[in-house]
C-alpha cells in the first residue's frame, strides 16, 4: 500500500515538531520555553490530526475529526504570541489574566465549533470529497470562523511586529534568530491565505499544517545554530530594566513634553511621591511644591531637597532610530556625601594654606634665631627645628597648590611651546641649585595643546630629582621625544640619586594611602594626580648601573631613577561641572 506523498509530508512535520518540542521542554527555565513547548504540542496535535482525518473516508467520523482539527488549532495563535512577549523580553505583561483574556474568544470558538449543529456559526455546511486518496472537507464558513480568523490573524502578525523591531533595534545580536522565528510564522500564515483562497494544488486541501515542515526547520536553525534558548533579548530588556529599577540613582523618564511617563523606586523615594500619583503630570508640576529646577535640554543642576540634602539632577535626551528626539532622561544622584566632603576639604585646606604654613614660618624663625644665640649642641637641635619647619611649610605649599590645580573647572588647553617651557624650568633649578648639572636634550620647537597643569607638574618632577639627589656629583637629563603617529609627547627626567623607594611607587600604583604604607610627602601626588589630569601616564623606573658613575662606598647596584610622563598633543577638556574633588587625604 503506497503512502500519499501530502500524508508523508505531515509525517515528516510531526517528526521535527515532536524533536524540537522534546528539546524545548528540557530547557524549560528559559524565558518563553514553556509556551515555545506548547506551542509545538499544539502543531503536532493539529498535524497528527489532519494526517489522520486525510485518511479517513467515514463521513462521520471525517466530520468529527474536523471539529477536532477546530479545537486543537485555536489555541496556537495564543501560544505563539505568549511566547513572542516572553523571548522578546515582555515578560512582565504574561500574567495568568493576561493569558486568560487572549483566550476567551479561542475558547468560544472552541465551544462553538463542538455545538455547531445547533447553530451553524462556525460553518454552514460540510461536503467531503475523495480525491488522489485524500478525504477533504469542502466547508462554508459562518460568522463566528470569520471572527476567530481575524483575531488569529491579528495574534500571529502582533508576534511579527514584535520580532520585526527586534531585528532592526537589537544591533544584530538576535537578528538571526528573530529572522529564522519570522519565517516560521509568515510561511504557515501564508499557507493558511492561500488554503482559505481556494488556491492549494488540491482543492479543498489545508496547506498550513504542511508549513509546520519549514517552521520546523527554521527553529532548529534557531535553536541549533544561533542558541534560541540560551542568548534570549529578553535577558537584555530584563537587565535593563533591573538596571534601572536598582540602581542607586533616581530615573525620570519625561516625553518631548515633558510629561513624566515613568519614574524608579529610588526617584519616588527622593521626591518623597508614588509613581501613580506623579506619571501622567508635567514634571514641573508634579514637583513644584519641592522647588526643583527642571534642567533644560542636556543641562545640569543641583537641588538643595529637605533635609538638607542636595541632589544633581542631570537631564539626558532621548532619540529614536531616526535621531528625532522623542524624551528626556532626569537622572537624580545623591550629592550630599560629596558635598559635605568638598567643603570639609576647603577647611582643611584653608588651614594648610593660612593657619598651617603661618605657624610653620613663625616657627622658622624662631629656630633660626635660637640656632644663632645657643651653642653649638642646643644650635643644632635648633637647626633641626628649623630644617623640619621648612618641610612642613613646604607639604603645606604642595597642598595649596593641589587644591589650585585640582580644583579647576574649566581647564581649556591652550597652544603651548614645550621646549620653551621646559627651559624655563631648568633655568630655574640652575639658578636656585648651582651645584647640579643639568643637561638638557629638547627640539627647537615643539607646540602642543595643554593647561598650567603641565607646568606645576614638571616643576615638581625637576624639584624631586634635585632635592632628593645625594649624590656627591648630582646630575639630572631632561629629554622630550614625539611621537608623531600616536600623538604622544614623551617627557623623561633622570637622575642619579638614590632612586624612589618601592614603597613610594607601590603608593602611587595603588592610588591609596594606610597607615603603614604611605608616601614621605605630597610632591608625587601632585604629578600622579597631574598627569592624570593631562590625560597622560606616567612610569618610574630605574636607570640601572652606570659605567661612569663613581662608586658610593658599597654600593654598587643601581644609582638613580627615570619619571617618564607619556601626554596627547591635546590634552581632553575638564567639563565645567565634572563634579572632580580636590584629593587631598586629611588623615
Amino acid at each position: 500500500m503506497s503512502v500519499s506523498p501530502y500524508i508523508a509530508a505531515l509525517g515528516l512535520s510531526v517528526v521535527v515538531a515532536v524533536g524540537l518540542a522534546a528539546l524545548t521542554w528540557r530547557r524549560r527555565p528559559e524565558p518563553g520555553t514553556r509556551a515555545l513547548s506548547l506551542l509545538l504540542v499544539s502543531v503536532v496535535l493539529w498535524t497528527s490530526c489532519y494526517a489522520v482525518a486525510l485518511t479517513v473516508q467515514d463521513r462521520t467520523l471525517r466530520i468529527a475529526l474536523q471539529r477536532l482539527l477546530t479545537l486543537l488549532s485555536v489555541g496556537t495563535p495564543v501560544a505563539w504570541i505568549v511566547f513572542v512577549l516572553q523571548y522578546t523580553g515582555h515578560g512582565d505583561e504574561v500574567t495568568r489574566r493576561t493569558v486568560a483574556a487572549l483566550s476567551v474568544l479561542p475558547v468560544a470558538t472552541a465551544a462553538l465549533a463542538v455545538t455547531n449543529p445547533f447553530h451553524h456559526l462556525v460553518w454552514t455546511s460540510s461536503d467531503i470529497v475523495t480525491t488522489g486518496g485524500l478525504t477533504i472537507v469542502f466547508q462554508t464558513y459562518g460568522p463566528a470562523f470569520w471572527i476567530h480568523l481575524l483575531y488569529a490573524y491579528t495574534l500571529v502578525l502582533a508576534g511579527v511586529v514584535l520580532l520585526l523591531r527586534l531585528v532592526f533595534t537589537a544591533e544584530h545580536l538576535f537578528a538571526d534568530q528573530a529572522l529564522a522565528m519570522l519565517i516560521g510564522a509568515l510561511v504557515p500564515l501564508a499557507a493558511n491565505l492561500l488554503s482559505i483562497a481556494g488556491l492549494a494544488p488540491v482543492p479543498g486541501l489545508d496547506l498550513t499544517p504542511f508549513a509546520f515542515t519549514i517552521s520546523g526547520v527554521t527553529f532548529g536553525y534557531a535553536l541549533f545554530q544561533s542558541d534560541l534558548l540560551e542568548r534570549v533579548p529578553a535577558t537584555r530588556r530584563i537587565g535593563r530594566n533591573a538596571v534601572v529599577r536598582n540602581m542607586r540613582d533616581g530615573v525620570v523618564v519625561l516625553d518631548d513634553s515633558d510629561v513624566i511617563i515613568d519614574i524608579n523606586p529610588i526617584a519616588e523615594t527622593q521626591f518623597d511621591c508614588e509613581a501613580a500619583d506623579v506619571i501622567g503630570q508635567s514634571v514641573r508640576d508634579a514637583f513644584r511644591e519641592l522647588a526643583v529646577e527642571v534642567p533644560d535640554g542636556e543641562d545640569t543642576v543641583v537641588w538643595s531637597a529637605p533635609g538638607p540634602m542636595e541632589y544633581e539632577i542631570k537631564a539626558s535626551t532621548v532619540a529614536d532610530q531616526h535621531d528625532r528626539t522623542v524624551g528626556r532622561v532626569l537622572v537624580v544622584r545623591d550629592i550630599t556625601d560629596r558635598t559635605n566632603r568638598r567643603q570639609q576639604l576647603q577647611v582643611l585646606n584653608r588651614v594648610l594654606r593660612h593657619n598651617f604654613r603661618n605657624d610653620m614660618n613663625v616657627i622658622d624663625v624662631c629656630a633660626t634665631q635660637l640656632t644663632d644665640r645657643l651653642d653649638q649642641e642646643n644650635a643644632e637641635l635648633a637647626d633641626r627645628i628649623r630644617m623640619v619647619a621648612r618641610d612642613l611649610a613646604d607639604t603645606g605649599t604642595k597642598a595649596r597648590e593641589i587644591e589650585r590645580i585640582m580644583s579647576r573647572r574649566h581647564n581649556d588647553p591652550q597652544p603651548i611651546d614645550l621646549p620653551p617651557l621646559v627651559k624655563r624650568q631648568v633655568d630655574t633649578i640652575r639658578h636656585e641649585y648651582p651645584e647640579v648639572d643639568v643637561e638638557t636634550d629638547l627640539p627647537d620647537s615643539l607646540e602642543i595643546r595643554s593647561t598650567g597643569v603641565l607646568e606645576s607638574v614638571l616643576q615638581n618632577v625637576l624639584e624631586n630629582a634635585v632635592v632628593h639627589n645625594d649624590n656627591a656629583d648630582p646630575r639630572i637629563e631632561v629629554a622630550i621625544e614625539e611621537f608623531p603617529t600616536a600623538r604622544e609627547i614623551e617627557i623623561s627626567v633622570a637622575d642619579n640619586g638614590p632612586g624612589i623607594p618601592d614603597q613610594e611607587r607601590e603608593v602611587l600604583v595603588k592610588g591609596t594611602e594606610t597607615p603603614l604604607e604611605h608616601g614621605s610627602g605630597l610632591g608625587l601626588w601632585l604629578v600622579n594626580w597631574g598627569v592624570s589630569m593631562l590625560g597622560g601616564e606616567i612610569e618610574f623606573t630605574d636607570r640601572g648601573d652606570d659605567e661612569d658613575e663613581p662608586s658610593q662606598g658599597e654600593d654598587t647596584g643601581p644609582r638613580g631613577s627615570v619619571v617618564t610622563i607619556t601626554i596627547p598633543h591635546r590634552q581632553p577638556v575638564v567639563p565645567a561641572d565634572s563634579g572632580t574633588e580636590s584629593p587631598i587625604d586629611a588623615s
